[in-house]
């Protein structure tokens, strides 16, 4: 059979395991989903030749999950990170957003919803509990940004991907919003990104949110 192009590839990094072998089994059937691989460390992580397009790490750690997570988002910046987590704790998501984590998700779960969140991660997307999503990327606006931006030089068409991104949309949603192509919305992201010197949809939201983008 002939591998799915716009299949999303998932990498699974579980310490232990049968739920490695569980979630590989899960997911490998799943439509729009493709596992590119394994790993129990980060050692075994850095090993696999990773492609950095449409491409989400599903975490299902041990404690420490933060410090892991911090490591992981180090060595693989460009890719989502999806936290399974036991259950919604506001400061803990918060945490593990500040570390590079590009969303959380219970392990209650359904597979569905689990297919949806790792296509979402590997899109930049941020995957938070519709209850708590709100007091999130608040608490998370609170905190400090790191460099030094410039607004005046978004465009202002920029500007309306941004006000729209601080909404909570998703790429396809900025692009059916304002008649555009999903390529077209990702390369205004990408721009934003360069202008204002952040790295993550994450970062772009907090900025965003901070600079009453989304009011």
């Amino acid at each position: 059979m002939t591998p799915d192009s716009s299949a999303t590839n998932v990498v699974i990094l579980a310490n232990a395991t049968l739920p490695r072998l569980a979630w590989e089994a899960l997911l490998g059937p799943q439509p729009g989903l493709a596992v590119w691989g394994t790993a129990a460390h980060q050692e075994d992580l850095l090993a696999l030749t990773l492609d950095r397009r449409q491409t989400a790490v599903l975490l299902d750690l041990k404690d420490p999950l933060l410090s892991q997570v911090e490591q992981v988002a180090k060595a693989v910046p460009h890719i989502g990170l999806l936290c399974l987590v036991d259950d919604y704790d506001l400061n803990q998501i918060v945490l593990l957003l500040q570390a590079g984590a590009a969303g959380v998700l219970s392990r209650d779960a359904t597979l569905p919803e689990l297919t949806r969140a790792l296509i979402a991660a590997s899109r930049g997307e941020i995957v938070l509990p519709p209850q708590l999503a709100a007091r999130a990327l608040a608490a998370l606006a609170r905190g400090e940004v790191r460099a030094q931006q410039d607004v005046e030089t978004l465009t202002d068409r920029e500007r309306e991907v941004l006000a729209l991104l601080a909404k909570g949309m998703t790429n396809k949603d900025i692009a059916q919003t304002l008649f555009l192509s999903v390529r077209t919305v990702e390369a205004h992201l990408r721009n934003v990104y360069g202008k204002l010197n952040i790295a993550s949809r994450t970062e772009a939201v907090l900025w965003a949110v901070q600079h009453g983008f989304e009011s």
